[in-house]
């Protein structure tokens, strides 16, 4: 689908590189072809920033809504021992002698409280499980690195990021 068939993401950024084919191949300058590289070397910075911000802002998203119904749970579970409390000093009261059953509503009101806590908790958790780490911006930015020239050769031994190594064949 296209741009216009509605496929695009309001959230996402895009920005446009140059076409490098369309200077002619013997008539651009070096300090043109110069300028054109770093001006899409820049672009393309820009670009995976964009990427990596809209990544981020995703799973932040999802951590806040997480960490929110933690906190609901830990509310709903602190006020749930008030009833508990409360339930035990009817129950104290009633073996003395007492003749009321008013322990009974503070143990349901305790049991809903727990069970909403439990709820509660477990949205939260599902919620914090899903948070990924921004793997597109990680895979743009390993491509990246491979398009961009290197001063220094690397040492012998280190593996580019790109790389696994391979055993070694035996003959």
């Amino acid at each position: 689908m296209s741009h216009a068939q509605g496929t695009h993401s309001p959230t996402e950024a895009s920005i446009p590189l140059h076409d490098a084919d369309s200077i002619g191949r013997g008539d651009a300058s070096i300090g043109t072809l110069v300028k054109n590289a770093t001006t899409q070397m820049s672009t393309l910075v820009r670009a995976e920033i964009e990427l990596a911000k809209t990544e981020v802002t995703e799973q932040v998203k999802k951590a806040a809504t997480g960490s929110g119904f933690f906190v609901a749970a830990l509310v709903l579970l602190l006020m749930s021992f008030f009833p508990f409390v409360f339930m035990w000093a009817k129950l104290i009261s009633l073996w003395f002698g007492t003749k009321t059953w008013d322990w009974i509503g503070f143990l349901i009101v305790f049991v809903v409280l727990v069970l909403l806590a439990a709820v509660c908790g477990l949205l939260g958790y599902r919620k914090i499980k899903k948070i990924r780490k921004p793997q597109r911006t990680i895979d743009s930015v390993s491509d990246l690195k491979l398009a961009m020239p290197t001063g220094a050769e690397p040492r012998p031994g280190t593996v580019r990021v790109s790389e696994t190594p391979q055993p070694a064949s035996r003959s």
